[in-house]
């Protein structure tokens, strides 16, 4: 199932702070099906042949996902654990697209602490890698390939419950994989999570839903929520955590569809 940090250009730093607040709880896999997915057969698959991302030297490649979107941006990702360093890994980027095609644009360098971002245009085409060393040694990180020419970023939560209350919808994810579609959002919220979570529950029961399971942190620990919800053939699943130097409330819904 997608993980997605690694376009971190368009990923956002409360996102790290809702994985530090529900820790292990977000690993469960997120689920829903919902009619906004039935018009899309595809994000990255098309007339336009999208470029392959060199693998890093001695490393092992896994697909996150090869048919995604995020804020609106058609992307591909993959993850990578090399035994390389990261200079290494570096250097062995610089050398490829210094001489392979892609056009003349150069390798833009990023520090973001604790990553390295190496970006590349290419065509219509971004081509990102993200890096950081690993423990042990060696590095890790993912390869990602965005369409960047004549797409327009956006932030389209529809077809998600939304939480009232002005609560903001700062990052969506979409993804199709294997029949199985996803649409992932990230909320800020300046309710507290036992007001915000009551509020929820209660909409998503007069709209019909049924809570299925529920985890919460223990009463010493910050405020936190995980919930699984089903309605007919679909399930909703729910995760919100209290972000307390920021005073607010960050809340994950996740839907997916089974074709």
């Amino acid at each position: 199932m997608l993980v997605l940090r690694s376009w971190s250009s368009l990923a956002i730093p409360a996102a790290r702070s809702l994985r530090h607040l529900m820790g292990g709880m977000l690993g469960a896999v997120l689920l829903l099906a919902s009619p906004w997915l039935g018009a899309q057969s595809s994000f990255t698959y098309g007339a336009t042949p999208w470029p392959r991302m060199p693998e890093p030297p001695r490393s092992e490649v896994h697909w996150v996902s090869d048919d995604m979107r995020v804020n609106g941006v058609p992307m591909r990702v993959q993850s990578f654990e090399s035994k390389s360093s990261v200079v290494e890994v570096q250097a062995f980027y610089a050398a490829h697209w210094r001489h392979g095609a892609g056009g003349r644009a150069q390798m833009v360098v990023t520090q973001a602490d604790p990553y390295v971002l190496l970006g590349k245009l290419h065509g219509p085409f971004y081509l990102m890698v993200k890096l950081k060393s690993a423990e042990g040694g060696g590095t890790q990180g993912t390869l990602s390939v965005s369409q960047v020419q004549g797409i327009q970023p956006r932030i389209d939560a529809s077809g998600i419950p939304a939480p009232a209350h002005g609560a903001k919808a700062v990052n969506v994810v979409e993804s199709i994989d294997a029949g199985k579609r996803s649409k992932q959002v990230l909320w800020f919220s300046g309710d507290s999570v036992p007001v915000l979570a009551a509020r929820y529950h209660a909409s998503l029961v007069r709209a019909g839903w049924t809570l299925v399971q529920e985890q919460s942190a223990p009463q010493a620990a910050e405020a936190s929520v995980v919930r699984m919800y089903g309605r007919n053939k679909q399930q909703l699943d729910v995760a919100m955590g209290a972000d307390l130097p920021n005073r607010m409330t960050v809340m994950n819904t996740n839907l997916v569809t089974f074709d």
